[in-house]
């Protein structure tokens, strides 16, 4: 019998490639590890609603971890949250502005955007279970509960230079991780996928060494950090391959599944 009581995954480029399609054979040990004594819960910087349409399609009935870990919802219950200070949410809005990113503003689980961009926003938004709507200008909106900023950036080299100028600017005060080649994701420092994994593992009394988390990007790091077994996608940054403890193959190859059959199913 596997250890596992918790197996916590990452969805976009972990379970689900970019077409948004799941794979036959991921559905079909989804379905093995719901039969099992093992929950299983999806960690991700989507919105509730696009985290939920996941879950929903999955037949999961546990709670989902969305905004980067800044909430743990279950329903309608929110069991846990950690929403980015008004204050510094407009400072980032300003900033991003001035710089002439494209921002994501995540208020109130609405996404909102001020710069309608019809073919970002489609990028985005399909297959995600999400809809959006577009305003003048941010100042219009009442910011509360901003659980999440952000930015969208195709060129490599800008996006470097963005993490490293915004990690500095707001050092200690927000979590600036990169969750896609294209994303920059901003949180509050409370809002992690390892610190909504904490809370899970309080919430169920679940140990550390019966968890196994599974992720493909820098933030996933925290919560495979947090986990027992860390499993990193063949497709991973080299960050998270760093601290992993098995590397399966890619996301394409439908690698957690072979993880999953390992450490969860004995298979």
């Amino acid at each position: 019998m596997s250890k596992v009581k918790l197996w916590i995954t990452d969805i976009d480029g972990t379970i689900v490639d970019e077409t948004n399609v799941f794979s036959k054979r991921m559905i079909e040990t989804i379905e093995k590890v719901k039969k099992s004594d093992t929950k299983m819960v999806v960690a991700t910087g989507r919105m509730f609603d696009g985290a939920k349409g996941v879950a929903d399609f999955l037949g999961l009935t546990t709670p989902v971890v969305c905004y980067q870990g800044a909430v743990v919802r279950l329903g309608d219950n929110i069991l846990h949250k950690a929403p980015v200070k008004v204050e510094l949410a407009h400072d980032v809005i300003n900033t991003l502005r001035e710089l002439n990113i494209h921002t994501n503003l995540y208020n109130n689980d609405e996404l909102i955007v001020e710069d309608d961009d019809k073919k970002i926003m489609q990028d985005y938004c399909q297959g995600r279970f999400t809809v959006y709507r577009a305003v003048e200008s941010f100042d219009d909106v009442e910011l509360k509960n901003v659980y999440k900023l952000l930015a969208i950036v195709y060129d490599e080299e800008k996006m470097q230079n963005l993490i490293k100028f915004m990690t500095e600017k707001y050092l200690g005060k927000l979590c600036i991780v990169r969750s896609h080649k294209n994303y920059m994701e901003i949180t509050d420092p409370n809002a992690t996928k390892g610190a909504a994994l904490n809370f899970l593992k309080d919430y169920w009394g679940i140990k550390k060494e019966e968890v196994l988390a599974s992720g493909d990007q820098d933030n996933d790091y925290e919560m495979l950090k947090n986990a027992g077994i860390k499993i990193a996608m063949g497709n991973a940054s080299k960050k998270l391959k760093e601290i992993a403890d098995h590397i399966c193959p890619t996301v394409k190859q439908d690698g957690v599944c072979e993880a999953i059959e390992r450490y969860v199913l004995c298979e």
